[in-house]
């Protein structure tokens, strides 16, 4: 869900705020987890394209975009007002693991595209607006790390890689960014610029909500702790900041209250 908060947004020029709206008038409410709702469907290799493309959910938004739209439905018909585009994994680095990264863009537009046709369902029967977000996970790369495999990217690269992840989000009706379930304070940095280039580029621009995972101390994977990233995302482009993932609620609740009394943005927390 995400709060709104006491401090003013900063003044930007929107080519759609619709979700920053419905933020600053009541708590939102987002849907739940995509991973665990696809192995419902006991899909089989076919269902994603074959045995070298198995696992790989992303994918299913263009060979089972039926099962996809199932799903957000399924959140949105007991009253989730956000859903995620199943693309946690659909940066160009993460799919080139399954051998297509040349399909990056074609897929994060056609996520966005059955999240908005199932928001857009909805809205019309409920007469609730609904919102799609364009979800970009990590990339699989640590740039702030010192492993040889995982840090070997720079900073450019990686903003390159969201950069294009936005733009077929953006393309596709996405409401809002979310990057989300990150464990390197750089990347998310990395993250923000590519965003912010595409929308430089193209000129449109819609809120980022920009969330990192702490451990059970209440720091992420290298040591940076919620007033830390708060520090380093602030003056950023960004107009939401929270929390997801990895230790649940309980754990939530230290971090949560930093930033419900030091955050100049709304807070989200998906636990």
């Amino acid at each position: 869900m995400t709060l709104a908060s006491t401090h003013p947004l900063k003044t930007k020029a929107y080519s759609n705020r619709r979700y920053l709206d419905a933020v600053e008038d009541h708590v939102v409410i987002f849907d739940g987890a995509m991973g665990t709702s696809i192995q419902k469907y006991d899909l089989t290799a076919e269902d994603f394209g074959g045995e070298r493309l198995e696992g790989c959910n992303d994918h299913l938004v263009l060979t089972r975009p039926d099962v996809i739209q199932e799903i957000h439905e399924s959140f949105l018909a007991v009253g989730s007002e956000v859903v995620e585009t199943d693309t946690f994994r659909g940066n160009r680095l993460t799919l080139s693991e399954y051998g297509i990264g040349d399909k990056t863009l074609e897929l994060n537009r056609a996520a966005a595209q059955i999240a908005r046709k199932a928001c857009d369902i909805w809205a019309g029967k409920t007469g609730v607006p609904r919102f799609v977000a364009g979800s970009m996970g990590p990339s699989g790369k640590l740039p702030s790390g010192n492993d040889p495999d995982l840090s070997n990217i720079t900073f450019e690269e990686l903003s390159n890689i969201f950069y294009e992840q936005a733009q077929g989000l953006v393309e596709g009706g996405a409401d809002l960014l979310l990057i989300e379930t990150s464990q390197d304070i750089l990347e998310v940095k990395a993250a923000i610029d590519g965003i912010s280039r595409y929308f430089e580029d193209s000129s449109q621009r819609i809120p980022i909500q920009a969330q990192v995972t702490l451990d059970v101390s209440g720091r992420m994977l290298f040591g940076t702790d919620i007033g830390s990233a708060l520090v380093t995302l602030a003056p950023l482009p960004i107009d939401v900041i929270g929390i997801n993932c990895s230790t649940g609620p309980e754990y939530m609740r230290a971090p949560l209250q930093y930033l419900a009394e030091h955050s100049p943005f709304p807070i989200s927390v998906l636990p």
